[in-house]
């Protein structure tokens, strides 16, 4: 009996990779917006960057990319993969919409589970506030000035010539983020479970400090007066004689802060 479930299942699934099917589906378009409005863009499953340019508008370049060993359902799921957009106070907000579905060992043998994400490559102008939600994937921006909000669960986030206040989180992967200048008056947080962060700051940045990990080390080479007690899995204290709160954990990975 066994044997004929098996035979039954080996047969299904060549049956389906004859009709599998790999698509992708490019999505471009322009958009006017505020220079300083927000940015907002939701994803799931794909890497997502954010580059500046010199003009008020956004160019957005997304690719739909869909997987199944079943073609019917793959062309299925393209069409159902969507974005919704909308421009509110003249920004731009994308949220990707992922066709709900079911992956469970029936769909595997039946070969009708589906493989969905979307990769974003994004131009904003150099003054946009940022707000950026993943899931499964990194996000990288670069020479964007504002206040950002970033986060993912699988994945790093990379910020490079960037300037403003930043809020950034993810769970696995590394945080490395380049701020060439910090908004008078607001904080900065860096937050993962498995990973290192990497923190390169002004040297003239004025801050109250308070990092914390619980497997790996901490690095300064930015003078800072401690207060409190201390180990080698935590530093408090102030830099420049204190300011906003530079929040820095991680449970897994060392913290380095650099000047620059």
């Amino acid at each position: 009996m066994f044997k004929r479930i098996l035979l039954t299942a080996i047969l299904t699934i060549a049956a389906a990779a004859a009709s599998a099917s790999t698509l992708d589906q490019a999505f471009d378009r322009t958009f006017d917006v505020r220079p300083g409005a927000v940015f907002s863009l939701t994803n799931t499953n794909g890497h997502i960057t954010v580059r500046a340019w010199d003009q008020p508008r956004v160019r957005v370049h997304a690719v739909k990319h869909v997987e199944s060993r079943d073609s019917e359902a793959a062309h299925d799921a393209m069409k159902a993969l969507t974005f919704d957009l909308s421009q509110p106070n003249g920004g731009l907000r994308i949220d990707t919409k992922y066709p709900k579905h079911n992956d469970g060992i029936f769909e595997w043998i039946a070969g009708t589970n589906v493989s969905m994400s979307v990769t974003y490559e994004v131009t904003v102008p150099r003054t946009m506030d940022l707000q950026i939600e993943n899931t499964n994937g990194a996000i990288e921006a670069s020479d964007v000035r504002g206040s950002h909000k970033i986060e993912t669960t699988n994945g790093r986030i990379v910020l490079a010539r960037c300037a403003g206040d930043l809020d950034a989180e993810t769970t696995n992967g590394q945080i490395q983020a380049e701020l060439t200048a910090v908004n008078s008056g607001r904080g900065i947080r860096l937050e993962t479970t498995n990973g290192g962060i990497y923190a390169r700051l002004p040297r003239t940045f004025a801050a109250r400090i308070d990092a914390a990990n619980t497997n790996g080390s901490i690095e300064s080479d930015l003078p800072v007066t401690t207060s409190g007690s201390q180990n080698k899995h935590s530093l408090h204290g102030t830099m420049n004689g204190g300011g906003p709160e530079l929040r820095l954990r991680t449970t897994n990975g060392s913290i380095h802060i650099n000047g620059m």
